[in-house]
């Protein structure tokens, strides 16, 4: 990378990591030369605005100063195609309403924008004197990043957000909290995740903020799922449907409760009354047109077929899933790849040769994409290990 074509974004980036941790340009100078690669001031400005672009040595100091992963910066400039897309300015409640718009709809890159335009917001027109606004667009970000899939970014930015939690609004705390448990757990740590969510469920609890409780119950299910203790997974999912049936709305995240719990049941010899729940959920996908939840529920009806042996079902299934996950403008890489995991499963306990290689080939595609980690990337990735000479 050269250091003569610049990004604005990318430049933006390195201001928000540098005032984040309240470093001057100066001090950055002094940190980089303490590591052996010199950066003086007049270079990060120039940097920061856009007018060059740091080498990847440069990177690489600048990932070790403010201690984030270097892929972050890739994943800034990949961003960029979203830029064209972002909206003009108007009010900061407006941005808000407009970016979770987006995210009902699944256009999370045209979400990230948008609260990145929020924040923006924040911090220039309210002039600074709305720091629990600008610290929400910060949280909105993170959770758009987390839905791209870009964990490294969100992490960063939830971090970043939490180190101001004597100063943080309690409320922006608690979602900070349970939107970093749900990354941990998605990069595979099950035991950091588990640690993160029951602080904040200890605090929501506290506030009585149900619909945060709600979502760490589900993502405690989640892990105990992941685990095979699908009696306490179930428990846990119970728990979360009763509180997000209580306090009404919210019907993405009820729609993802009764697949999670009718998946449950399902792997508790409940079949029958695990895919009605299922059902429901796609139902109340497709009136909502909720692509995720669609995909997902199509998923989960697919594995239930594959272990009733209904191959032609189950593949049926999966291919109007992967439908689903690619109808729009974004697509969900963690569904297609379960999908085409599903897909090598059933080929090669046919030995169908032919359908095993599309799907071996669709898998090394989308596992390029991904960053989160769960079993069947685990398993995905063990077979390959195995397979190199």
């Amino acid at each position: 990378m050269e250091e003569s074509r610049g990004s604005e974004r990318l430049g933006n980036y390195l201001k928000r990591l540098r005032e984040g941790y309240g470093y001057t340009l100066r001090r950055v100078e002094e940190r980089s030369s303490a590591i052996g690669e010199p950066i003086d001031n007049s270079q990060l400005s120039r940097f920061e605005k856009g007018k060059a672009y740091p080498s990847f040595d440069k990177l690489r100091v600048l990932a070790r100063i403010f201690n984030v992963s270097v892929q972050n910066f890739s994943d800034i400039i990949d961003l960029e195609k979203f830029d064209a897309i972002r909206p003009e300015g108007a009010p900061f409640e407006d941005l808000v309403r407009e970016g979770w718009g987006a995210i009902d709809r699944g256009e999370y890159g045209r979400a990230y924008v948008t609260f990145e335009q929020a924040y923006e917001c924040a911090v220039e027109q309210l002039n600074g004197n709305a720091p629990d606004a600008a610290a929400e667009a910060r949280l909105l970000m993170s959770i758009s990043l987390k839905k791209l899939g870009k964990l490294a970014m969100s992490e960063s930015e939830l971090r970043t957000l939490l180190r101001e939690r004597r100063t943080l609004n309690r409320r922006i705390r608690v979602r900070a909290l349970l939107q970093l448990a749900l990354v941990q757990r998605e990069e595979g740590d099950l035991y950091l995740g588990s640690v993160t969510a029951r602080e904040c469920l200890s605090l929501a609890s506290e506030d009585g903020d149900l619909e945060s409780q709600a979502a760490v119950l589900n993502m405690l299910a989640n892990i105990h799922y992941d685990e095979n203790e699908y009696e306490d997974a179930a428990t846990y999912y119970e728990r979360a449907l009763r509180i997000i049936e209580q306090i009404g709305g919210r019907e993405e995240m009820r729609a993802t409760i009764l697949i999670n719990l009718g998946g449950c049941r399902a792997a508790l010899s409940r079949v029958d009354a695990g895919t009605r729940l299922i059902r429901e959920a796609l139902e109340i996908a497709r009136g909502r047109k909720m692509r995720r939840a669609e995909a997902l529920a199509l998923n989960r009806l697919a594995e239930i077929s594959m272990d009733r042996g209904d191959l032609k079902r189950a593949r049926t299934l999966l291919t109007e899933s992967d439908l689903a996950a690619k109808d729009g403008k974004e697509e969900f890489v963690d569904i297609l790849f379960i999908n085409s995991f599903r897909t090598w499963e059933m080929a090669r306990k046919e030995a169908n040769a032919v359908r095993e290689r599309l799907a071996l080939g669709r898998l090394k595609h989308y596992r390029s994409f991904l960053e989160r980690r769960f079993p069947e990337v685990d398993k995905f990735d063990a077979y390959i290990g195995k397979a190199q000479p």
